[in-house]
């Protein structure tokens, strides 16, 4: 939708009659992943050595200055329409964020205040199916969108001096 994206899911009351009543977003977030496994992948799957070393990661930092920010502005939108969001992702994704910006949460998520739902779940070993996993839910959290922006906006600067170091230190490459 322009001015607003997309989601990935939505959930809504809709009448016999096609009318649309009360309803909320959802958004599935995953971790990115920094550097490529293809090659690793590959060389596991032809029982080969790898080259060289491959280097990739979890990038925890791209997930947060993207996914917070698309909460914050669509939060603002639902908290308009008097709706919510429902942000869905793995309980270490959801720790990590919350490190990241403490915002203040309920867990009170009916309240009216509320237009952002955390939702997370755990990936645990699955009883009745040994070497499988499975998602549990973990915790179910709201807070709302300007909490979020103020979390996220509004952190201890760090010290110029420190900050005109690491100038110097760029400079020095």
């Amino acid at each position: 939708m322009t001015g607003f994206g997309n989601v990935d899911f939505v959930i809504a009351d809709v009448d016999e009659e096609g009318s649309i009543g009360q309803f909320l977003s959802v958004e599935l977030q995953a971790i990115d992943i920094a550097g490529t496994v293809n090659d690793a992948y590959s060389a596991l799957r032809e029982d080969r050595q790898l080259e060289a070393k491959k280097t990739y990661g979890l990038n925890f930092d791209n997930v947060y200055k993207r996914y917070i920010t698309q909460l914050i502005r669509k939060g603002y939108f639902h908290h308009h329409w008097g709706t919510k969001i429902v942000a869905v992702m793995q309980d270490v994704l959801y720790e990590y964020l919350r490190g990241k910006a403490e915002f203040m949460r309920t867990r009170d998520v009916r309240d009216s205040t509320v237009n952002i739902i955390f939702m997370s779940y755990s990936c645990a070993d699955d009883p009745g199916n040994p070497g499988a996993k499975r998602f549990a839910l973990s915790e179910i959290e709201g807070t709302s969108h300007s909490n979020l922006q103020q979390a996220v906006l509004y952190k201890e600067a760090p010290a110029r001096k420190k900050f005109c170091q690491q100038i110097s230190k760029a400079l020095s490459r």
